[in-house]
């Protein structure tokens, strides 16, 4: 029988998980940084990524989230069937910002804006929505009770900013799953994609092209050089995903 020392090292998985539909994913509302709550379905979505996870064997040692509403309580679900410490909540992992178009219809800009606009702004790498003027933001609402670091709502982002932001996490959940543990990550659309772009280093074009489902598992293991992907749901999950790549993308 193989002593401790001889046995393989454990490999450690990354898991991450789109939160569950909210309301503004319902309405289909451009939602960047507003902290808006999970819908009913999306409700339900959290505890399906929850029993997914029991019912693969993954057992996680942590759970990292964003200081938005719709990500830790998705967190918290997956966390309270594991019986593990909250979830950190990182403001990297935080949605993109969308500047002037936060909080409206995305059918509506792409009726006053085009085709062109709208697929640049949204799917794009370094396509950047305008700033929002200061009355704009104030209509937003109270936007103080996430904390957000140094992100100021309204300002914009682009993917690639996202990505810049999500960087230095990447490094640190590398050296984690490099030591063997099973991270879970419940983030946003494109902080996600954003992840996703630095685990697999896409292509501009491929990240253009990938749609993250809501509330499913995507487990990226490291046995291999690149990494795999692997949905625990694939038919679900796919099929989610083409209802995201008909609102014009994640």
């Amino acid at each position: 029988m193989p002593t401790p020392e001889h046995l393989p090292p454990r490999q450690g998985e990354l898991v991450l998980v789109r939160h569950g539909e909210s309301t503004f994913n319902a309405e289909q509302r451009f939602t960047g940084l507003l902290d808006v709550p999970l819908s009913e379905r999306g409700i339900e979505q959290c505890q399906e990524a929850a029993k997914l996870l029991v019912g693969s064997g993954i057992r996680p040692d942590s759970v990292v989230t964003t200081p938005l509403q719709r990500a830790w309580r998705t967190a918290d679900v997956i966390v309270e069937c594991f019986g593990l410490p909250p979830a950190t909540r990182d403001w990297r992992l935080a949605e993109r910002d969308y500047g002037w178009l936060t909080n409206l219809p995305k059918a509506l800009v792409k009726q006053i804006f085009g085709d062109e606009a709208f697929f640049e702004w949204r799917r794009t790498m370094d396509g950047k929505p305008p700033m929002a003027p200061a009355p704009l933001v104030s209509s937003w609402g109270d936007l103080a009770r996430a904390d957000l670091g140094p992100l100021r709502p309204g300002m914009s982002e682009s993917l690639r900013e996202v990505i810049h932001r999500v960087r230095p996490l990447w490094c640190e959940l590398q050296r984690q799953v490099g030591a063997g543990q099973h991270v879970v990550v419940v983030g946003h659309g494109n902080s996600l994609r954003a992840l996703c772009a630095l685990v697999e280093d896409l292509t501009d074009e491929h990240v253009e092209k990938l749609n993250l489902p809501t509330g499913q598992p995507l487990v990226y293991s490291f046995a291999s050089d690149p990494p795999t992907r692997r949905y625990l749901d694939p038919l679900t999950a796919h099929a989610r995903a083409a209802e995201v790549a008909a609102e014009g993308g994640t």
